[in-house]
C-alpha cells in the first residue's frame, strides 16, 4: 500500500479529534478526542518510519503512547 493511504486515514482521524475538541465541553470527551489526535500522529509517524526504512518514528510513537497512557490515567483519576 502507498503511504498516501496511511496519511489520508491519519488526517481523517486527526480531523475527527480536532472537531471533538472544538465542539465538546465535557473534559473526558475532550481527553478522548486528544487521544484520537495522538493516535493519528502515531499512525503518520509509523508510516513515515516504514517508508524510510528505519525505526526512529516507531520509537517516537511508543513515547507518544506512554504520554497518552499518562493522560488517560489523569482523566480516569
Amino acid at each position: 500500500m502507498s503511504i498516501a493511504w496511511y496519511l489520508v486515514v491519519s488526517a481523517f482521524i486527526f480531523a475527527l479529534g480536532v472537531g471533538g475538541v472544538l465542539v465538546r465541553r465535557n473534559p473526558l470527551v475532550i481527553l478522548l478526542c486528544l487521544e484520537l489526535m495522538l493516535n493519528a500522529a502515531n499512525l503518520a509517524l509509523v508510516a513515515f518510519s516504514r517508508m524510510h526504512g528505519n525505526g526512529d518514528g516507531q520509537i517516537f510513537a511508543i513515547i507518544v503512547m506512554v504520554v497518552a497512557a499518562a493522560e488517560v490515567t489523569v482523566g480516569l483519576g
